[in-house]
This record gives structure tokens, C-alpha cells and sequence, in this order.
């Protein structure tokens, strides 16, 4: 018995001297934290050991001590998080903007690895590989059945690298054998970027990381060339990233040494400030601007809307954005984890601090409130505090995210049932574009004459029920008819994604997104905005 304490407390003191070794605590401070904490830290002990002592089964304590910090964590504000060494492995790639791998976008259809896209310009692309193929082998063995997470471990490997696959094209009889050479793969944050009309650019940013305003320049070039004079800039359901690229962005738009944002710690001092020409000379541009923002637009994205609404750069367009404006740091574990800790708040130029309320609510309260709708406007001026524009004085308000200057709720797409939402999930949209026969007309045509004239017709229609069927999909008929503009909205959208990328699969859907045709209207207002700025 006096042997099993020994061997009970182990686990736990060793993490404790882990712990102090990984926050390079001095032993001063770490001594002044046992003294101040020592109740705590006994409690723990003492659980630790009931549970090593009575638990019925084996502790995993790896799974136990990733437990008590994620809850230490989550009882300080619902953005400071531990993460697995899995996970923060993801998060470097993700925010590095590159990793190295073949090279395609792909989703698991029907136990099939299928390549929704190749990546532009990868090593996929350049052998021909093509949306549509599925993956049955690699390095010769069979991985129908394959998860998706295997399946990524496998293709994804060190630059140089090799691997073997093994594809089944639709109209082949027999398998098509690559040898793919590995390579670093950019991760796109411009998920999108084509002409609206003969004057108009759309940009569409999924998120910032460290390649994003490159991409975001590279991006306003091309519309350039192609006789852009506005420029809608789409933040929706983008969570945000590196603060500093949220800065360039806004650089892009703002002429002169102009404050973007800055920082406050503990303290409550000023700590950081970031100029729109800190970070080396940049091409400005005066163009009329519209951000558009939604719930999901938060910490980098707000930085940006939040700025240019400030200096009256731009028009802000959507719905109240999440409210993020806390600074996490992110700390390495030893063990290839890592914990991300709150360590300051950021403000906008007026002053403003845009994080919501989360003292007293549940991590489940504080994110089920970005799915409610927007308070009355006058009583949210009442709880709210007050700031004001630079330039025209308008008044904007902090401590709940950015505020649009043109309030719009999103409509979606075409009401659809169960019906039509399983048919997205299963990708049969995607799966009948790819068998479906083009008319040599279609790949000429220009896109926007695509969306103007290009029909789903009865037939198409019938030729989808079928494919359908042929999946053993059942399908409802008094569902279908409720589902049809919506059906024929996403069939042709994979029709021209087939025929121009993503550029054609965004530009059919955003003609029927409620807030971008409310942006392509309100130029006028944003032209305003654009004359003060020169």
C-alpha cells in the first residue's frame, strides 16, 4: 500500500516541476506561487491521489492532465485554450500558409478518397490530376475505406518525397498510376478573387496568415488588370489570424502614418501600437471600398473593418461581427502541445474595444449568442459605449464587435429541406457536374454571360433524379419541388466550378446572396467615403 502512494503521487509532482520548467518560472516566483496557491495545489494532490487509490479502472493520466488545463483555461475567458500536439502542428501549417504535400483538395465520397480540386500550380495539377478522380491505391495498397485524417497523413509528406497512387477516372476502364513527386503547397486565405461587373472586384479572405497580404496584393493586381475601379472585400466567416497582416490590409487602404490598432495588458498601459506604414513602403489604393462581415467575422477581420469604418474609409456591410477583441500568445509545450493565453486586449483607432461580454457565461452561452440576431439599435446605443469617427465624427460602438454602417441580415440561400441539405452533404452536386457533358459553347463563353443565359433545365433535372437513384438515394418528390431553387442553384454552381475554378462557383452563388447585392448597390455611399481618404 505505501508503495502504491509513492508510485500515485509521481505522475503529479513531476508534472507540477514539468510545468514550472516549460514557463521558465524562476524559483523565486514559482516558490511565491506555491506559497500563495498551496491550498489549490494540495486539493489537486489530494484528488490526484483518491483517484490513483479508488478509480475503477487504470487513470490515463495523459488524458487526465490534458483535462485539468484545458478547464484551468477555460475559467479565464473562452479564447484561452490548450492544444494538442496534433492539432498545434495543424495550426502552424494553416497559419504559415504552406505544407508540403501532392497538392489537392479532397473529401471522402462513397469510401473514396475523390479530388474535389487540384491546387493550382502543385504538383497534382501539373501531372493532370483532375476534380472528379478517386484515389484507390497508394504505394500499392488498396485505401477504399480510408478516413479522412489517414488519408491526409498519406499523401502529405516532406518536399523531394515520393508517393505512389493509384487513380479511377470516370470514362477509363483501367486505373491511372502517378508518381508524385512532393512539394510545398501555399494554403490559399483568398479562397476567390473575379470581376462582379465591368468595374467591380470581389475579393474573398477566409482567414490571415502569414501570406495574406501578398495574396490580398497579388489579388487586387489581377482585378487591376482586368479595369477594377471598387472593391467588395468579403470577411464573412473569416475567425481572424495574424495581427500584423490584419495591419498590412488595412495599409493597402489607408494613405499616411495612420494608427491601426493598438494593445492594452493587465496594466492597462498602452503596449503596442501598429502603423499602416510600419511594416515597409506599400501601393495605396483609393479605390471605393465595401467590407461585408457576418458573426463569423472576428479578431483580424475585425481589426480591419474596424479601421476603415474608423477612418471613414470604407462601407461596412453584413451583420455585427463576433466581438473577438482579446491578444492570445501562443506558448510551446515541451511535448509538442501548446497552451494559447490571453495576454492582452486590442482597441481601434476611436478607442474602441470590441469583445463581447464573457464574464459569468458558459463557453456554450458566450458562442450560442453570435447565432442571435442583432439588438435593437437604440437600446444597444444605451448599453454600449459611444465612440466617433476620424474624419466625419459618426458614431460607432465598442464592447460588441463591428457594428455595419448598413445593417442587412443574411438571407441564405434558397429555403431547402433535409432533402437538399443531405444531397449537399453526400456531394451529389458536385458528383453529377462532373459527369455532366458540356456544350462546347459553355468553356467560351464569358462568365458572366454563363449566369445570365445558362439554364437547369427539366432535363438536367431528370438526368440528376437519376443520378440519384443510381446511388440508391431516395428521393422524395413533394420534397424535391420544395427544394428546386435550391437544387438548381448548387447544380449550377458545380457546373461552373467545372468550367472556371472557384472564381465560377462563388459568382453563381453570391447572385443569390442577399448582402453582396446589397454591396454591388451601395457604391454610391462608399465613393463618399473613398473621395475623403485621397
Amino acid at each position: 500500500m505505501i508503495r502504491g502512494r509513492y508510485k500515485l503521487a509521481l505522475p503529479f509532482l513531476t508534472a507540477i516541476i514539468i510545468s514550472a520548467a516549460l514557463i521558465n518560472f524562476s524559483p523565486v516566483l514559482f516558490a511565491n506561487i506555491q506559497e500563495t496557491y498551496r491550498d489549490q495545489i494540495r486539493k489537486l494532490m489530494n484528488v490526484v491521489h483518491l483517484a490513483q487509490l479508488y478509480y475503477v479502472e487504470e487513470v490515463d493520466w495523459d488524458r487526465a492532465m490534458e483535462g485539468a488545463i484545458s478547464g484551468m483555461l477555460e475559467t479565464l475567458d473562452p479564447h484561452s485554450v490548450y492544444i494538442s500536439e496534433k492539432k498545434a502542428e495543424e495550426n502552424k501549417e494553416n497559419f504559415s500558409g504552406r505544407y508540403e504535400g501532392i497538392g489537392i483538395q479532397f473529401d471522402i465520397i462513397d469510401k473514396y478518397i475523390t479530388v474535389i480540386a487540384p491546387i493550382a500550380g502543385s504538383p497534382s495539377d501539373q501531372l493532370g490530376i483532375l476534380a472528379g478522380d478517386r484515389i484507390v491505391k497508394i504505394n500499392g495498397k488498396s485505401v477504399i475505406g480510408i478516413g479522412s485524417d489517414e488519408a491526409f497523413d498519406k499523401l502529405k509528406g516532406p518536399k523531394g518525397s515520393t508517393v505512389q497512387i493509384s487513380i479511377f477516372r470516370s470514362g477509363r476502364d483501367e486505373l491511372l498510376d502517378f508518381t508524385i513527386t512532393r512539394d510545398v503547397i501555399p494554403i490559399k486565405t483568398v479562397t476567390t478573387n473575379f470581376m462582379s461587373d465591368d468595374s467591380t472586384g470581389y475579393i474573398l479572405l477566409n482567414r490571415f496568415s502569414n501570406r495574406t497580404s501578398d495574396e490580398i496584393e497579388e489579388a487586387i493586381s489581377e482585378l487591376e488588370n482586368q479595369k477594377m475601379m471598387r472593391l467588395i472585400l468579403d470577411l464573412r466567416r473569416n475567425p481572424g489570424g495574424y495581427l500584423h497582416e490584419a495591419v498590412k490590409v488595412v495599409g493597402k487602404f489607408i494613405p499616411g502614418h495612420q494608427l491601426i490598432v493598438y494593445t492594452k495588458g493587465r496594466s492597462g498601459r498602452i503596449e503596442e501600437e501598429y502603423y499602416s506604414d510600419q511594416f515597409g513602403s506599400r501601393k495605396v489604393r483609393h479605390c471605393p471600398l465595401i467590407i461585408l462581415i457576418d458573426q463569423g467575422s472576428a479578431s483580424a477581420s475585425e481589426i480591419v473593418a474596424g479601421a476603415l469604418q474608423d477612418y471613414d474609409r470604407a462601407l461596412v456591410i453584413g451583420h455585427t461581427s463576433f466581438g473577438k477583441g482579446l491578444v492570445q500568445k501562443e506558448f510551446d509545450l515541451q511535448d509538442g502541445s501548446a497552451v494559447r493565453i490571453t495576454v492582452a486586449k486590442y482597441y481601434t483607432p476611436s478607442g474602441r474595444s470590441i469583445q463581447r461580454d464573457y464574464k459569468g457565461k458558459s463557453i456554450e452561452e458566450y458562442y450560442a449568442e453570435v447565432n442571435e440576431s442583432n439588438e435593437n439599435q437604440s437600446d444597444t446605443i444605451e448599453v454600449h459605449p459611444v465612440y466617433y469617427t476620424k474624419i466625419l465624427g459618426r458614431p460607432v460602438l465598442g464592447g460588441g464587435g463591428i457594428n455595419p454602417d448598413m445593417e442587412i441580415e443574411y438571407e441564405g440561400f434558397p429555403k431547402h429541406s433535409n432533402l437538399g441539405s443531405k444531397m449537399l452533404e453526400l456531394r451529389f452536386f458536385f458528383q453529377f457536374a462532373n459527369e455532366f457533358q458540356l456544350n462546347e459553347m459553355y468553356p467560351k463563353m464569358d462568365l458572366r454571360a454563363f449566369q445570365f443565359s445558362f439554364q437547369i433545365t427539366d432535363g438536367i433535372l431528370n438526368d440528376f433524379k437519376d443520378f440519384c437513384l443510381r446511388k440508391d438515394f431516395k428521393i422524395d418528390s413533394v420534397d424535391f419541388e420544395k427544394d428546386i431553387d435550391f437544387i438548381k442553384l448548387r447544380l449550377k454552381a458545380e457546373i461552373a466550378r467545372k468550367i472556371w475554378g472557384e472564381s465560377g462557383f462563388y459568382y453563381v452563388i453570391l447572385n443569390s446572396d442577399n448582402q453582396y447585392l446589397a454591396a454591388l448597390r451601395s457604391f454610391g455611399e462608399a465613393k463618399k467615403y473613398a473621395l475623403l481618404n485621397k
